[in-house]
């Protein structure tokens, strides 16, 4: 398995994903298909006409998980050498800001507020022993692609990512107790490539409300594979989603023709890392 170093990770499950034989499919079917132009990313349906919209149920991944967002629309497409995504899903508020400093004035400081931003994550099957659970001891590494409306979506990116997931002991990775009382470790690293954003803290008073987060002006490598367009509005988010089926770096899964991928998706509405909903195992088929 790979090692990667990785920052702390929630303990949170979102969803495994791994590479199908043609008689273990999960239960839902994405048909990756044909397109005849490339979508245009400006957030849009207009150029999807042609793709009718697999509806994926959403379902909570913890008893005490308070967002709402019961499905998700997807389509999805190859034309030339890319891969396309358009996703739809209810959202009765646009929420652009994460974890902003908000100035006190009693304690005459910044403190940590309480915003969070809306999120979007997908996940691709790479290596090992598939499971849509975190914490069942398997073993795993999945692709993600983790859109973030404002870490990312303001650079036109969807923040390039994976899940590794073993039984050896990993520095900086999360260490997660499993219901058998037996230890796993959890990496969840940027790809290669410059961070997509950076912390900042103030130590003077500048405006009522900073941002904690500061993006990188067009950041480069692997990290920056993946193209997108978020837009919100009439109480929906519409995101697109470009990228080459094989961009060439390892960290990244590969899209070949006739393939079946497992994979799932993860919605956060204004929510922490353990309040969110997640799809049943889906396949993706090439």
């Amino acid at each position: 398995m790979m090692t990667i170093r990785a920052k702390k990770l929630p303990a949170f499950m979102l969803m495994g994903t791994i590479l199908l034989s043609a008689g273990a499919l999960a239960a839902q079917t994405i048909r990756m298909e044909q397109l005849s132009s490339a979508p245009v990313l400006d957030g849009s349906d207009s150029d999807w006409t042609g793709v009718d919209p697999v509806v994926i149920p959403l379902k909570k991944s913890g008893p005490k998980v308070t967002v709402g967002v019961r499905e998700l629309q997807v389509r999805g497409g190859v034309f030339g050498d890319e891969v396309f995504f358009f996703l739809q899903w209810e959202d009765a508020t646009r929420d652009e800001r994460h974890k902003p400093f908000v100035w006190d004035t009693a304690l005459k400081k910044y403190v940590k507020g309480k915003e969070r931003e809306d999120r979007l994550a997908i996940q691709f099957a790479m290596e090992g022993d598939f499971t849509v659970d975190w914490l069942s001891g398997k073993s795993f590494e999945a692709d993600m692609w983790h859109w973030k409306a404002a870490r990312s979506n303001p650079l036109g990116l969807v923040h390039d990512k994976m899940t590794i997931i073993g039984r050896e002991r990993v520095k900086k990775a999360f260490k997660a107790r499993i219901p058998s009382g037996e230890t796993i470790y959890i990496q969840r690293p940027s790809d290669a490539g410059d961070k997509m954003y950076s912390t900042r803290r103030y130590s003077v008073k500048e405006k009522d409300v900073m941002p904690k987060y500061i993006l990188t002006e067009s950041p480069r490598g692997s990290v920056a594979d993946i193209k997108c367009r978020g837009v919100w509005k009439d109480g929906k988010w519409r995101l697109e989603i470009r990228r080459k089926l094989d961009t060439g770096h390892d960290d990244d899964v590969v899209f070949a023709p006739g393939t079946l991928i497992r994979g799932g998706f993860a919605v956060f509405d204004h929510s922490g890392d353990d309040d969110h909903v997640i799809s049943e195992t889906l396949t993706f088929q090439f």
